[in-house]
């Protein structure tokens, strides 16, 4: 893939070095053309004026009129009589009229080649954009699809070993109920890495929901509504500060996922009983939402990192906690659907004393 890339590369450096060879070699081939159209003219106007006089010298006629006879043929020159001669010369203006159209066709010529050249590189930029956002999508699909494989293995793999262990005969009744609840949990990840991985893919099949008025108060009881199940299974307490009126526009499905992530992070990676604490409030032409926990924080070394898909934070050398496992979905899903809303995510966290996502969204003064 690499050597690709490095020929793709040196073959993109070949076609725009020769596509600048043909654009300056245009417009220094037409600026060229110009010129001898200028010399051409005057020269013509030089061989019109060596045969004016050769006619008034040897055609009696033509010598006793010579603006009468000549003026018609020959425009661009002027005759004046010289005692019993004439004096021929070519008119300035007529001078000036050559000069003036070689400059108007250079300048032609010269846009002309510029925009060809322009044209050129636009157009071979465009297609290389175009071809390196198709590799880097291909490229980011293959490791997505890497990235689940891995994930549903382990979960898979658990699961077989509990199931082969449930069918030993041998095996004592008091040990088949920790069994069982090991489990039911590893179901429960496989089921939310499975729900994780069809957001990622909807999304990127179906593209966001129309954008709409939403008050991020009334959004968030909604998502907490949902997921009241989940949160007393776990043994969460949620304490809220949402007072309404804090709208902002954009997609339901996306604000929601992403809150909803968030908070089920905060109730996974806080010790039981979780404390979880959302809360709503206006920040200049901002609306920030805004979810806290007292989990064990994360190390700043690893904040760069947690939004990325398939990143999970693993367990200190000899940490008595052992990490829940998750799909290493949810943050990147939050900050990619809160960047498709116009807005940002900010951590703030500290290692031992639980951590605070904040979502930082566009104010919207429209009424629902």
């Amino acid at each position: 893939m690499i050597r690709l890339q490095e020929r793709l590369g040196l073959y993109y450096g070949i076609l725009v070095t020769l596509i600048l060879a043909i654009g300056v070699w245009w417009v220094y081939y037409l600026s060229q053309e110009s010129r001898n159209y200028e010399r051409f003219q005057i020269q013509r106007y030089t061989t019109d004026q060596l045969h004016a006089v050769y006619l008034i010298q040897t055609v009696p006629e033509v010598g006793r009129n010579p603006i009468g006879m000549l003026q018609e043929s020959f425009p661009h020159l002027v005759f004046m009589p010289n005692g019993e001669n004439w004096k021929v010369t070519v008119d300035p203006a007529a001078r000036e009229r050559v000069h003036a159209e070689g400059t108007r066709r250079r300048t032609m010529f010269i846009a002309e080649g510029v925009t060809f050249l322009v044209l050129l590189l636009a157009g071979t930029t465009i297609l290389t954009l175009a071809f390196r956002r198709e590799r880097d999508f291909k490229r980011a699909r293959e490791l997505f699809l890497a990235g689940a494989t891995h994930e549903f293995k382990t979960p898979l793999a658990s699961l077989r070993l509990y199931t082969e262990t449930l069918n030993r005969p041998e095996l004592q009744d008091e040990k088949r109920g920790p069994i069982r609840a090991s489990m039911l949990q590893d179901v429960e990840r496989l089921e939310g890495m499975v729900e994780q991985i069809l957001a990622v893919s909807r999304e990127e099949e179906t593209g966001r929901g129309p954008d709409t008025v939403l008050d991020l108060a009334h959004e968030a009881q909604l998502v907490l509504e949902d997921m009241q199940p989940f949160l007393e299974g776990h043994g969460a307490r949620v304490t809220t500060e949402l007072p309404e009126g804090h709208r902002i526009r954009g997609d339901r499905n996306a604000l929601s996922v992403s809150l909803g992530n968030l908070i089920r992070n905060a109730a996974l990676y806080s010790p039981p009983p979780a404390r979880i604490e959302v809360a709503v409030r206006r920040n200049g032409r901002r609306h920030v939402l805004s979810v806290s926990d007292q989990g064990p924080g994360i190390p700043r070394r690893e904040r760069q990192r947690i939004f990325e898909s398939f990143y999970r934070i693993e367990s200190p050398s000899g940490s008595l906690t052992k990490r829940p496992k998750g799909s290493g979905l949810g943050l990147y899903l939050v900050q990619r659907n809160v960047n498709g809303l116009g807005g940002s995510v900010e951590l703030e966290s500290e290692e031992g004393r639980g951590s605070t996502f904040t979502i930082s969204l566009p104010v919207c003064e429209e009424k629902a």
